[in-house]
């Protein structure tokens, strides 16, 4: 009889455990952001920094234009498991001169958060 009290509270503890685990994952996870266009041409020369916080991720870039063009995208902060995700996305972004990018393959949020925090520079 006592065994099966124990079992009984054992699991409980864990499925009350699995589902808190499961309500902080869908939480905390980063959503699909919406990237907007920047004209160029309205940007003047200098330095940016521009921050975006996705929930659980977040990039901090410095982004230098000169004649209306991105000359250099500097990735200041950004989880250190996805940083060449994301100095590969400010890479395209510099060589195509938009934000109109694909994503890096497999790192599509992370790809978002980079992208976002350029166009918050810019803008």
């Amino acid at each position: 009889m006592k065994k099966k009290k124990v079992l009984s509270f054992l699991a409980t503890i864990l499925t009350t455990a699995l589902v808190c685990f499961a309500v902080f994952a869908i939480l905390l996870r980063p959503q699909t952001l919406e990237i907007g266009m920047v004209d160029l041409n309205t940007v003047t020369d200098g330095e940016y920094i521009g921050v975006c916080q996705n929930k659980i991720l977040i990039a901090v870039v410095r982004v230098c234009v000169e004649n209306h063009e991105i000359t250099g995208i500097e990735i200041l902060e950004h989880k250190a498991s996805y940083r060449g995700q994301a100095e590969t996305i400010a890479g395209k972004v510099c060589a195509e001169q938009t934000l109109e990018v694909d994503a890096v393959s497999g790192a599509t949020l992370t790809s978002d958060t980079v992208l976002k925090a350029i166009e918050n520079a810019l803008k």
